[in-house]
Formats: C-alpha cells, structure tokens, sequence
C-alpha cells in the first residue's frame, strides 16, 4: 500500500515509478502527450495543405478503429482498466466509455492485429500524404519518430521489465528484452 493524502492507494507494480507517482511518471506522459498532439496537428494539417483527402479518410478511418474495436479487446480486460497506464492513460480514457470485459485476462490477437492495423496507418498515412512537401515530412517524421521511442522505451520497458502474465510476453516488451536486456530469458 502506498499512502498519499491520507488516501489508500493499491499500487500492484513496485517499480520506483509506481510507487513514487502511483503510476506512469506525470511529467514524462505529459512530454509524450504533447508530442503525440503536435504529431497529429502536423499530420492534419499537412494532409489538408497538400489536399490529400484519401490518405485522410483512412488517417480518420484508423482513429476511429483504434478507439473502439482494439480498445474493448484489449484495454477493456486489462488489468489496467480505470487506471493511468503507460500507454498514454488509455486504461482510464477506456473506462470512460467502454465497460470493463471479465472473464478475459489477456488481450485477443484480433485485437492486437487491429491495433496494428490501425496504428500503422495513422502513422503512415500523413507522410504518404505528405510526400510532396518535404518540410512537413520531415518534421512529422521527427515527431512520429519521438512518439514511437517514447513508447517504446517508456511504456514497454516498464511491461519487459515489470509487468506480468500476458503483458510480460507482449511482442513489444520481449522485442525490448533483446535488444536492451531486463532481466527475462526471451523467447521468441
């Protein structure tokens, strides 16, 4: 238990991150979500400068999918459920408007290959549009390449390095275990 303005609080996760802030650092998720909207203002606008309605219907067309479909098969079993996680708070943001799904203790791979799915697109689908306009590219290449990295070693070292049942074989967390170590064998 870990007590904080005469509150009780359950941390499930020891690390010294979640013990400290009961979660996901507030000062780095706050850096991460700022990119993540710069990134999607630049890809909008760049996709709307350079007319590029089709890749923008299917940018629109993969948030829509990513906020319903892959976030009721995943998050909305997690173990996360309601609380700040470190993918972006999306365990609280879910349990605004999906209920929790029991019964279920780890995502299904439809879910996972949705998810993929629709966050290859929303992140392809500006710098397609983009292709013709060089600046804008490059800066939405930065961003995008910021957001990846902040995920990457933010969110899924914290599931490589602490994380249990379905979140410690996750394939981000085990591709981080290769190249970076954490203290579990890989299997792949």
């Amino acid at each position: 238990m870990h007590t904080q303005s005469d509150k009780e609080v359950t941390v499930d996760c020891q690390c010294a991150e979640c013990v400290e802030y009961e979660g996901p650092n507030p000062k780095l998720m706050m850096f991460r979500l700022f990119v993540i909207t710069a990134q999607i203002i630049v890809g909008l606008y760049g996709m709307l400068k350079e007319r590029s309605y089709k890749a923008l219907w299917a940018w629109l067309g993969a948030f829509a999918l990513f906020w319903t479909v892959p976030r009721y098969l995943i998050c909305a079993r997690c173990e996360g459920y309601g609380r700040d996680c470190y993918s972006l708070y999306l365990g609280r943001i879910v349990s605004k408007y999906l209920p929790k799904v029991e019964g279920h203790e780890r995502p299904s791979n439809l879910g996972i290959g949705l998810e993929i799915l629709s966050l290859a697109t929303i992140s392809n689908a500006p710098m397609i549009g983009m292709r013709g306009n060089r600046k804008l590219l490059a800066v939405y290449m930065v961003l995008a390449g910021i957001t990846f990295w902040s995920q990457f070693l933010h969110a899924c070292r914290h599931c490589a390095e602490y994380g249990e049942g379905w979140k410690k074989n996750c394939p981000s967390a085990k591709t981080y275990r290769l190249f970076f170590g954490g203290g579990r064998k890989v299997q792949i």
